[in-house]
């Protein structure tokens, strides 16, 4: 077990340093991708294209360089190394949805413009309408009335029903891939829409509830199994580790985001951050992160595989 050293400079007047718990899992070491450099180099240009002409980018516009900096295929070699980019293109198609989606609804501005789409009345038929066309239900055009001033919709949407026809082509059963897309939508309108109110005021357990599903761990792993074509029972998906994973091992992965996510949060005037919830903020921010530090090492040493 190792630790990784980290340093996320000066932020608030407080220089932020640490450590992180590494672990090698037994048996499996870091293994290399079976695609090639030139496979996954192909996959990222197919995508930048794919997006191209959905119209999720412009290819001349200031978002799509951030777009093509995201290295959508290399991030699912490496995650799913043993699965060929070719035969992963619906995973990256998604995950170039939803890093597009998150990226309409930032306050950095990358797309969003004009109108606030955080309001939840604005945003709930948006998200509705993505969640029929990736269930494959027709379009409603009452819902489709209400979105169809938000930033790219058409585009979000023809993005959604190409990485349904992409994930039936390649077999197995999305029923929990679609059920958890739906727990990310719903989660989404109300993580959003609470940024709007400059009343509330979140708590610990309601910030972890929704962000253990925006964060889009839990479709991740769904994808996961559909590409490694593994079924899981529902009984299978309750016990130990796989239940491990579904929980302790997302917790682990939101903490560690908000330790990195630090600085651009405070600097887009964002609540989504452990943080700087209202009930942990009795404390200095520095103090506030080293207690959260603890609580992810020993999170991670939770995680660790029997010997």
């Amino acid at each position: 077990m190792t630790g990784i050293d980290f340093d996320l400079g000066t932020v608030r007047g407080n220089r932020l340093t640490g450590t992180l718990v590494r672990m090698e899992v037994p048996g499996h070491g870091r293994a290399e991708p079976v695609g090639t450099p030139a496979e996954i180099d192909a996959s990222e240009d197919e995508c930048v294209r794919w997006a191209e002409r959905i119209g999720l980018i412009d290819a001349g516009g200031r978002y799509a360089a951030k777009f093509r900096l995201s290295q959508l295929a290399a991030l699912s070699a490496h995650t799913l190394p043993d699965v060929r980019p070719a035969r992963a293109r619906w995973f990256i198609r998604l995950q170039a949805f939803i890093f597009t989606l998150d990226d309409a609804l930032d306050n950095l501005g990358d797309i969003r413009v004009g109108a606030d789409w955080l309001a939840h009345h604005q945003l709930a038929p948006v998200l509705a309408a993505f969640q029929r066309a990736l269930a494959g239900q027709p379009a409603d055009p009452e819902l489709d009335r209400k979105a169809a001033d938000f930033p790219r919709f058409s585009a979000f949407r023809a993005a959604l029903v190409d990485i349904r026809a992409e994930a039936v082509h390649e077999g197995g059963d999305l029923r929990w891939f679609v059920a958890t897309m739906r727990d990310y939508f719903e989660a989404m309108t109300w993580e959003h829409s609470a940024h709007c109110d400059a009343d509330y005021r979140g708590t610990l357990s309601t910030y972890l509830c929704n962000r253990e599903q925006t964060i889009s761990y839990l479709q991740s792993l769904e994808s996961f199994l559909l590409l490694k074509r593994v079924d899981l029972s529902p009984a299978q998906r309750e016990r130990h580790p796989v239940a491990l994973l579904r929980t302790g091992a997302c917790r682990h992965v939101i903490l560690v985001n908000d330790i990195f996510s630090l600085a651009k949060e405070l600097a887009c005037a964002e609540l989504d951050n452990v943080l700087l919830l209202a009930d942990r903020r009795d404390a200095s921010l520095r103090a506030r992160f080293h207690a959260l530090l603890r609580e992810v090492n020993a999170l991670a040493l939770a995680l660790r595989p029997a010997s």
